[in-house]
């Protein structure tokens, strides 16, 4: 009997070690060796410097974000931005151009006069694309009727994207002091608003532009002044992977300002270099040099890593309230789902899912999310996707009833009718006895 005792404990501690290892491990993990971050590109143009991913909602390089700087010609996105948000309805609208429209310009200039026709989509891609500054002030006044209510326009919207550290005094960045300010922090919210606006993004991104002949000015072309677009004036910074924003400079005072946006294989990045320099003879540009050498590093140093193909099964679910109770049902994501991560080694990846009890329960159809799974590389959450159900289930009436019986049980409307029914119950009980405590006939004696 000894001998049985003890190999009936020495067989409980194993199963309790192998039980306690188990537990202790991460649920639905896999993993593969280990990575590490790239080193970013070292001496980069700029008193302020950024690389923000997009897709994945996160910085790979980022100096000096809350510097404040003169706002230079990125202040030429958010007058683009809002020009085309007002006047997205009015491209073909022909407008007769005024003094008041070119009041106080000064700069690079399309050579607009009073008196001129010009239709609003030409008026757009002279701002924008080729960065007239006339051009900008006439949509201004077709959007504010005055420079000034524009400008107040512009402030609100900065304040609405929370750009709560930028200050604009004219449409254009031109310098004025202290006064016309903004953050690079401030510059990545206007642009990511922008990027998503695809009129913003189609001008801003053409490398030229024709505008048709009429009563007032012959036929003529605009060109892009962004040379990480067009090559025309400038190659020597020309990056096919780039689409639109703004580049332009404004002098000592605000000095380079470039904004684009470039895409690679699995990843949306926008890049932004304020304050940016060139050489003594102008030569070189260490802004563009900066922008590019940043987006050719991102592009060298991150790839997509397929983590489940569209359809593929992940695991099983428990789906509650079919026919036998309960079923085991194969899950997988709705779509290819791959992750943006380094390639300089072998990348450290696991995943966890995470499934909603609340909806595992019949009736269920193929493709309903039923939670999600999250992907890591180094500890660090690098995406997730839905988790979709494989088959459709079918819920049991009798089940359904159990259930829902089960349910009201639980909820309030049925605790709240059981307290009511013991306070009627008790209130009857005393009524009962005190009628025939009433009745027994007795009679108290003084």
């Amino acid at each position: 009997m000894n001998s049985l005792r003890k190999i009936k404990r020495v067989c409980v501690s194993i199963l309790s070690c192998a039980l306690f290892f188990l537990l202790a491990l991460p649920p639905l993990t896999i993993r593969v060796a280990a990575s590490s971050e790239p080193e970013p590109p070292s001496e980069l143009d700029g008193a302020a410097v950024c690389l923000y991913d997009v897709t994945h909602s996160r910085f790979l390089v980022c100096e000096n974000k809350d510097e404040v700087l003169n706002t230079s010609t990125s202040a030429k996105v958010m007058m683009g931005l809002i020009a085309c948000e007002m006047l997205s309805e009015r491209l073909n609208e022909t407008v007769l151009i005024t003094e008041e429209m070119l009041s106080g310009v000064s700069g690079y200039s399309m050579n607009l006069t009073a008196g001129d026709k010009i239709k609003v989509e030409d008026l757009l891609y002279g701002a924008i694309c080729a960065s007239y500054n006339d051009a900008a002030y006439a949509l201004a006044h077709l959007c504010a009727e005055s420079t000034e209510g524009f400008v107040s326009l512009m402030n609100k919207r900065a304040l609405e994207l929370g750009a709560t550290s930028t200050n604009y005094t004219n449409p254009i960045g031109f310098p004025d002091n202290s006064a016309m300010v903004t953050t690079l922090s401030d510059t990545l919210k206007i642009a990511l608003v922008a990027a998503e606006n695809e009129l913003y993004m189609t001008i801003s991104s053409a490398l030229k532009h024709d505008i048709s002949a009429n009563s007032t000015s012959e036929r003529r072309t605009v060109y892009n002044r962004n040379y990480l677009i067009s090559s025309r004036s400038n190659a020597s910074y020309f990056n096919s992977g780039c689409q639109g924003m703004n580049a332009g400079n404004s002098g000592e005072d605000g000095g380079w300002s470039i904004i684009t946006k470039a895409s690679d294989d699995g990843a949306d990045y926008i890049c932004i270099v304020l304050g940016g320099t060139e050489s003594e003879n102008g030569s070189s540009i260490y802004a563009y040099e900066t922008v590019n050498t940043l987006l050719d590093w991102a592009f060298a140093s991150y790839n997509n890593y397929l983590i489940f193909n569209k359809g593929e099964e992940i695991g099983q679910a428990k789906i509650k309230l079919t026919t036998f109770g309960s079923s085991s049902v194969p899950y997988s994501v709705g779509e290819d789902f791959a992750v943006y991560i380094p390639n300089n080694s072998s990348p450290n990846i696991s995943y966890t899912i995470h499934l909603d009890e609340k909806l595992l329960k019949a009736p269920i159809d193929a493709g309903d999310e039923i939670g999600i799974v999250k992907v890591y590389c180094n500890g660090k959450l690098v995406g997730q996707s839905p988790l979709v159900i494989s088959e459709s289930c079918e819920a049991s009436p009798i089940m359904l009833a159990i259930n829902g019986v089960g349910e009201y049980t639980r909820s309030r409307a049925f605790i709240a009718t059981v307290i009511c029914f013991v306070i009627l119950l008790t209130v009857s009980f005393i009524t009962i006895r005190r009628k025939q405590y009433l009745n027994s006939g007795y009679t108290r004696k003084y």
